[in-house]
């Protein structure tokens, strides 16, 4: 080993000199920790408080009135009963009008003449009259009496010469003056009634023998320019049927419109046939009061 052992040696034993010397330094300092203890938190104890010193009560002049203060629990509430309204009437003073005397002026005649005074305000109610519609005045007069049409007519009536004749389902009226053959049907289909101008010259065939023979007894086929609009005509046959009448009626017949377009034909017996303007219903009127048919 030689002097480098005897030197560590040395070395050696200076640091266990000098750990000895800290050790005994650090005692001598304070107390040292020897273990650690958790002290469980407790509740803190009350803290007195001081409270104010409550003022003296004063009383006042509203005060609780002992009666509304419950003491005792009861199953039942204390109700004061109020008086009911007093049914004394009570009068109510009225205006009485005292009436007003108002002098009637004077007049005083003397040897000058003076003018009377009277009231400057003076109202006078009039009453204006209510006018009365006038009647109305037509250029011309209507030939019949009934129906009375409520407008004035178009032109005088057209007088002439006229056959007529029924048949089954309606009638037929030829005006002379127009040249014209009036056909009325009895069933609701439109048109209600039409109107044609007469073919039949002087000299045609005035009936067809093939319509010699009537479906049923009292009907025939019509003649002349009847027969002639009924045969080359289906639809016109179809709807008026047969003649109920063998003879056509010559008779002198009146034929007058409205200026609403109502058209008014005189038929033998005093019958008046008022057609409505665009075929759409016709009526049949006898003499002044009747009325009958469509």
């Amino acid at each position: 080993m030689g002097k480098y052992a005897i030197l560590l040696w040395c070395v050696i034993i200076v640091l266990i000199g000098a750990a000895c010397a800290d050790s005994g330094r650090s005692s001598n300092s304070g107390p040292r920790l020897v273990q650690e203890v958790t002290i469980a938190a407790t509740d803190p104890l009350p803290t007195r408080i001081l409270s104010p010193t409550p003022s003296p009560i004063r009383a006042t002049a509203e005060q609780v009135s002992p009666l509304e203060v419950a003491t005792v629990e009861a199953d039942f509430v204390l109700v004061t009963p109020t008086l009911p309204p007093s049914k004394t009437p009570t009068l109510t003073p009225t205006s009485t009008l005292t009436p007003t005397v108002t002098r009637t002026p004077t007049v005083t005649v003397t040897n000058t003449a003076i003018a009377p005074q009277f009231p400057t305000s003076v109202i006078i109610a009039v009453t204006a009259p209510v006018p009365q519609p006038l009647p109305q005045v037509c250029d011309s007069t209507w030939f019949f009496i009934q129906p009375r049409p409520n407008n004035c007519p178009l032109s005088p009536p057209i007088s002439g010469q006229g056959v007529y004749q029924e048949f089954q389902n309606g009638y037929m009226i030829w005006v002379q003056q127009q040249d014209t053959i009036y056909v009325l049907y009895n069933d609701p289909a439109l048109p209600r009634w039409q109107v044609f101008i007469d073919q039949f010259e002087e000299g045609m065939p005035e009936d067809d023998p093939a319509y010699a023979d009537a479906p049923t007894p009292n009907t025939w086929q019509p003649r002349r320019g009847f027969g002639l609009l009924w045969r080359t005509n289906a639809l016109v046959r179809q709807r008026i049927g047969w003649a109920t009448q063998e003879w056509e009626q010559p008779y002198s017949t009146q034929l007058q419109r409205a200026k609403d377009g109502t058209t008014f034909i005189l038929a033998p017996g005093g019958v008046v046939f008022s057609l409505a303007r665009g075929g759409g219903s016709w009526q049949r009127f006898v003499g002044a009061t009747g009325v009958f048919g469509n």
